[in-house]
């Protein structure tokens, strides 16, 4: 079905509309992602949220609907919305029969940046005491392996992919060039002014294993 829709949308660059949760919002960010590595011109329709942007899928406003596995995994269920892709690193099991495909599998050069979407951060300062720190750490990744935590990610099919110290450094960094990348190459349509990598201080993404790590970066020591 996927290979479908971007061979149309290749023919008619433009046309296929979808359905975000608002202009720089995840939502538009993701189908940019994909979209952008399939060559195709998709028109953005923004809504005020992920539910109307949903329910413009449902009545027929969009040829897509834009939003999260969760908020149209019911509709998907009871047929009333058909899943293309999802911009998770594998396929996602969601009950009933019903297995949704990674983008990845139909576009392969995404594959090194899968998962993209929506990531759950806690930060604390960079010069806070190590002791801190670590027992944060600690304190985080047990409540990730909580039951309670693990039922609310089951329902909202997080994946569950702990990053910590220099390796979630190193993965934020790359969010933020695939970001960067993403918004300039549709700077026009955004309405503000867009930075480009470099003026962030950052690489292009295919340039980001050689860049990584920059010069003046230092890991903390112990975490």
């Amino acid at each position: 079905m996927t290979e479908e829709v971007i061979a149309y949308a290749k023919k008619h660059p433009g046309k296929v509309t979808i359905s975000t949760s608002g202009t720089g919002g995840l939502w538009q960010e993701l189908a940019l992602i994909v979209s952008q590595a399939a060559g195709i011109k998709l028109k953005f329709i923004p809504y005020k949220g992920g539910k109307p942007a949903t329910l413009a899928g449902l009545q027929g406003e969009v040829d897509i609907t834009g939003g999260g596995v969760h908020e149209h995994v019911e509709f998907i269920r009871v047929g009333k919305l058909r899943n293309l892709h999802t911009t998770s690193a594998k396929t996602l099991d969601v009950g009933g029969g019903i297995k949704l495909r990674s983008i990845g599998d139909i576009v392969p050069s995404l594959k090194p940046v899968l998962p993209v979407g929506g990531i759950y951060n806690f930060a604390i300062r960079r010069d806070a005491p190590i002791e801190i720190m670590q027992k944060f750490k600690k304190a985080f990744i047990k409540a990730v392996h909580s039951e309670k935590f693990g039922k609310i990610a089951k329902r909202k099919f997080f994946e569950i992919d702990i990053k910590t110290g220099a390796v979630a450094d190193r993965r934020a960094a790359q969010v933020e060039a695939i970001t960067a990348q993403t918004f300039w190459a549709v700077r026009d349509q955004i309405g503000k002014k867009v930075l480009t990598a470099k003026e962030l201080g950052l690489p292009a993404v295919k340039d980001f294993d050689k860049w990584w790590p920059p010069k003046g970066y230092k890991p903390i020591k112990g975490l």
